[in-house]
């Protein structure tokens, strides 16, 4: 389990004012929630940018308070201004150690897979694996080791290295990865468009004769 820190300040006032103010100050509005009424904080926009680059689900976070312990936390959302990039609002959920909670963990895919090597394509289907553990063992991120799977191997939940203390949830049939036959990919889109030009070749044109035969009584 990777656990951080940050930095926080409480929010006393609530006018909309505030919230312009503090982003002009680099600061994020948050709320926390919990298993108490909400708590509404700033978070130093710099400090947030600089741990968490790369927001996480499955990340321990310690608030702190002029170092004053406020809990620790999940990221359970975040909302981004699109063009600016810049992260405008976040939703912590408030963890309790001494209970189970579920999460998202990343799957991560390391080597060169014989298949690829071959000629064949890797579709990467599952990138994130929803866990049920202790915050205490929640793993960083699932990797996989891709450098045996071949041409028509595939690999499912229900096949992964087990994780003490951690149970996957969802089918044990979801696929995560696969390696096809580059031909298969390519044939696929092409019988669709025979299928489909067939059909209109077997279609009568609009305005044509019907043939002898073809006449229903009304």
């Amino acid at each position: 389990m990777e656990v951080n820190t940050l930095a926080v300040e409480t929010r006393t006032t609530f006018k909309k004012s505030v919230n312009k103010d503090a982003r002009k100050n680099k600061t994020i509005p948050a709320v926390v929630y919990g298993k108490n009424n909400p708590k509404h904080i700033f978070v130093s926009e710099r400090e947030f940018e600089k741990k968490f680059h790369n927001v996480s689900e499955n990340t321990i976070i310690t608030l702190l308070e002029k170092d004053k312990n406020l809990g620790n936390v999940l990221i359970k959302d975040y909302q981004e201004d699109l063009t600016t990039q810049r992260i405008m609002h976040i939703d912590f959920f408030e963890v309790d150690t001494e209970k189970k909670l579920r999460t998202n963990v990343p799957v991560i895919l390391v080597g060169a897979s014989v298949g690829v090597k071959a000629g064949g394509i890797l579709t990467h289907f599952a990138h994130t694996i929803e866990v049920e553990c202790y915050p205490k063992d929640i793993p960083e991120k699932i990797t996989i080791n891709i450098e045996n799977m071949d041409i028509g191997d595939s690999i499912h939940i229900g096949e992964l290295e087990k994780i003490n203390n951690v149970k996957f949830l969802g089918q044990d049939d979801v696929l995560i990865v696969n390696v096809v036959h580059a031909k298969a990919v390519v044939e696929e889109p092409a019988a669709e468009e025979e299928a489909v030009a067939e059909a209109g070749a077997a279609a009568p044109k609009a305005g044509a004769a019907p043939k002898a035969g073809d006449t229903k009584p009304a």
